[in-house]
């Protein structure tokens, strides 16, 4: 793939540029020397009868190599090792011999008793394939300061990270076994941030993220190929492949609509219904839904098919707790759903009750039947996006009265297993809800009781000594734009090593940003910004060691 190239290429580029870098007695008689050419801090070597000349600074660390060891090898060619952390350097060709960074060479002659060197930079397009090339290398190593230097490598020859992106998504789609991840999710948001931001240490950061997540979810996995074959597109096929859990033929009737050129707009709603029509793996289906359309609008339409097969992949393999004893309560409520779905689709999702007439007490510490009944005995009388406020007020005032200790517990059953994400996860999906409902309204049913079970679940792990107001207030967030530029310098130096913990917060702050943007009350917009104020004040727990040996003997003593 041809990277997007800022600068043009002019002929100078392809014109040597020869320096007099050193007389060749005083480079005979040291062996070695430091020059300044062209602008370049270069490092020139005589070794056994030949010249050449690199780069001084090691491409990993910046080590002086004008202090490194010369030795030739077994298959002829000089080797320079930098003695800051043993790397090696083929002269040659500047390739590297533990696979890291390569090391630039300049090409040399010796001419009326001096050492020239050709300084002339490669053009910009030759240098950005090259970093294309090293990318992946270094992702594939999941080397993340690598990654970093080969962005800044690519940004240096003028090419965007959008060039990088589109070949990683290519690369990636077939090597996310279980189909898309919160790495593709991410790399939405965090290129939408990257957009605001001019600081360039800032924006580098943005674009490591990216690459780095990636290659943590397809390190060191095979390609799971997709079918190759073509079907009819249509769209009542594609929802009865996927319903069926047969990849191969939804993938078929893709392949056919990437074929035929369909937009991602046109197939929206068909992939919309297929990520509602379960309450599905914790409400994945549907974020990442959202999050694709964000980058197949960034990356263009060659990016969409692998980004639609990847996703599909996801939604195969989703689970669909709706189907659990939990939440069988989901389906008598849909089907009591008192409007029917093309009166839903002909009105505004506002017309109707204001969310202030939409009591809270309704949805807060309900249980998920609870929650779903009240959500169906308003619906007759209330518009969706009202309700869809009132429930997001819900899942905000639930992540401030979390109780923590439950995630901190290493005697928890499985069953127990809750943390902060579930929390986050609640407004995210209510975000992607309105977003996507908005696009196809006769989904509203779908999208608002599935908000409900989130709200209705997490109901049962609040701290009871803390009551709403007191919550509201502790964690109240006086100045909004103050707060979101505190969020943005969180995100940027987290900390975390774990890559889905930055990305999670990172989405939740984006979606309530975008969320009160779109319009929400007052009320809904002050509880959705101090839940991510007391999230991101929170000391995320990465591992659980104890809770997982625990749960391990206790599931071992009793499976016989």
């Amino acid at each position: 793939m041809q990277p997007v190239m800022n600068p043009s290429e002019t002929p100078a580029e392809t014109v040597p540029s020869w320096h007099n870098a050193v007389a060749l007695d005083r480079l005979t008689a040291s062996g070695r020397t430091v020059v300044r050419a062209g602008g370049k801090q270069l490092a020139i070597f005589l070794h056994e009868g030949r010249v050449h000349a690199c780069n001084n600074r090691c491409p990993h660390e910046g080590y002086p190599l004008v202090e490194g060891t010369l030795e030739g090898a077994a298959d002829g060619a000089c080797v320079l090792t930098c003695q800051w952390h043993n790397w090696k350097f083929d002269l040659a060709s500047g390739a590297n011999r533990y696979g890291g960074d390569a090391l630039r060479i300049y090409p040399v002659k010796i001419d009326a008793g001096a050492v020239w060197v050709d300084v002339r930079d490669p053009p910009p397009s030759e240098r950005a394939a090259h970093a294309l090339t090293m990318l992946d290398a270094a992702m594939a190593d999941f080397d993340v300061p690598r990654i970093a230097r080969e962005l800044a490598r690519l940004d240096k020859a003028g090419a965007a990270p959008e060039a990088a992106l589109v070949h990683a998504v290519a690369r990636s789609h077939t090597r996310l076994r279980y189909g898309m991840t919160h790495a593709w999710a991410a790399a939405e948001v965090w290129m939408r941030l990257r957009d605001t931001l001019t600081d360039q240490t800032q924006r580098l950061a943005c674009a490591t993220e990216v690459f780095a997540h990636l290659a943590f979810d397809t390190l060191r996995e095979p390609a799971f190929p997709f079918n190759a074959e073509c079907r009819p597109w249509n769209e009542a096929a594609f929802e009865v492949a996927v319903e069926a859990q047969d990849e191969a033929q939804a993938a078929a009737l893709l392949n056919d609509a990437a074929r035929r050129g369909l937009s991602f707009t046109e197939l929206e709603p068909a992939l919309s219904r297929a990520a509602l029509a379960h309450f599905s793996d914790f409400g994945h289906s549907l974020l990442y839904l959202m999050h694709l359309r964000g980058l197949v609008g960034r990356l263009g339409a060659q990016a969409q098919a692998p980004l639609l097969l990847g996703w599909l992949r996801s939604l195969i393999f989703a689970t669909r707790e709706d189907l659990l004893p939990d939440f069988r309560a989901y389906a008598p409520a849909l089907a009591a759903w008192p409007v029917a779905a093309s009166d839903l689709a002909a009105a505004p999702a506002e017309t109707g009750a204001p969310a202030a007439d939409v009591n809270l007490a309704h949805f807060e510490a309900r249980s998920v039947r609870e929650t779903l009944a009240a959500v169906v005995a308003v619906a007759a009388t209330t518009a969706p996006l009202h309700i869809h406020h009132a429930l997001m007020r819900a899942a905000a005032v639930h992540l401030i009265r979390f109780d923590e200790r439950v995630d901190q517990r290493a005697d928890n059953p499985v069953a127990d297993n809750v943390n902060w994400l579930d929390f986050t996860h609640a407004i995210t999906f209510g975000h992607a809800v309105r977003l996507q409902c908005e696009r196809v309204p006769a989904l509203w049913p779908q999208g608002l009781l599935q908000l409900a079970m989130f709200v209705g679940r997490n109901s049962g792990y609040l701290d009871p000594a803390v009551s709403s107001n007191a919550a509201l207030q502790r964690w109240a967030v006086p100045d909004g734009p103050a707060f979101d530029a505190r969020c943005i310098a969180t995100v940027l130096d987290h900390g975390l090593a774990l890559h889905i913990l930055p990305a999670h917060l990172l989405k939740t702050w984006a979606a309530v940003r975008d969320e009160v943007a779109l319009g929400v009350p007052d009320a809904t917009a002050q509880a959705l910004r101090a839940a991510v104020n007391r999230l991101f004040t929170t000391r995320l727990k990465q591992r659980h060691v104890l809770r997982v040996a625990h749960q391990a003997l206790g599931f071992v003593a009793k499976e016989d």
